[in-house]
């Protein structure tokens, strides 16, 4: 019989890859998810949005040129901001999504060898991958995956985007596999009525709600991800009491990695995989 998501997570201590090891890969491209699960990460993050012809795939802004190379594409030069929601996929797939990588050196990590030269071909071939092959992917190596639901208000997919998620995830019998979150909490709200035993988490940035505790009970939420710095330990302790985990965003610090594991931290999300994973975890 297959786990329920956090069924797996019954200790403390996980490392999740954010947006893939983006650190030494373009964030949320196949390679950088590849690089996630093979540098010893217990679970990817992966950003989620649809395309303007309904296409489910993983970007993190709302606008393509950051990490993309539309803004040198003389085909798409009138269609600035480069709304993502406004391209279909066909038109996203003619992007390099990766060379920016290698231009820009986010991380510091081409510079300093992190990066080697021998990724460099693979890393300018990268594209904004579907979910659905991911999810295909996470499928076959039996790998967990926090998938966050990108606010999609102000686009027509804002109304349809949860379902759509939902269902991809059910016809790729990646139900266990899968914890979903979303800064915007109503997302969450639709997810456990129309699947009442699909993990959710919280996401949270600047402050905690009021009354915290009653809200995450009323969200009937699995996971609270609060960022790491509007959280201390004395916190991480009173809500692993009450039964609520709670999993920090995004830490790149391994003494502040540690702090939060011993608090009581089921993961924390990183940019540096390859740097926090192989601590084990704690009973």
């Amino acid at each position: 019989m297959l786990k329920s998501f956090f069924e797996r997570f019954s200790a403390t201590g996980y490392i999740c890859a954010h947006r893939g090891a983006r650190s030494i890969a373009p964030e949320n491209t196949r390679m950088a998810l590849d690089k996630g699960r093979n540098c010893g990460a217990d679970l990817l993050e992966i950003d989620v949005q649809a395309t303007a012809d309904g296409e489910l795939v993983l970007f993190h802004d709302h606008t393509l040129e950051r990490t993309t190379d539309i803004a040198t594409c003389s085909k798409f030069s009138a269609r600035t901001p480069w709304n993502l929601a406004e391209f279909t996929n066909s038109e996203l797939q003619e992007l390099d999504a990766g060379s920016w990588f290698l231009q820009s050196d986010p991380f510091g990590t081409v510079a300093s060898g992190d990066v080697l030269s021998a990724d460099f071909p693979v890393i300018r071939r990268q594209q904004i991958p579907r979910l659905h092959d991911v999810l295909i992917d996470c499928r076959e190596n039996e790998f967990p995956v926090n998938l966050e639901i990108k606010d999609q208000t102000g686009t027509a997919a804002d109304a349809t985007i949860v379902n759509q998620i939902l269902d991809l995830i059910k016809a790729t019998g990646t139900e266990h596999l899968v914890l979903l979150s979303s800064f915007n909490h109503e997302y969450l709200r639709q997810a456990k009525q129309l699947h009442s035993a699909m993990a959710i988490a919280a996401l949270v940035e600047e402050k905690h709600p009021d009354d915290l505790v009653a809200y995450l009970h009323d969200l009937d939420v699995d996971a609270y991800h609060p960022d790491q710095l509007i959280t201390d330990s004395v916190l991480i302790k009173q809500l692993a009491d009450l039964g609520i985990r709670v999993n920090l965003w995004t830490v790149n610090d391994l003494e502040r990695a540690h702090y939060f594991i011993e608090a009581g931290a089921t993961f924390i999300c990183t940019d540096w995989p390859q740097s926090m994973s192989g601590g084990g975890h704690s009973p």
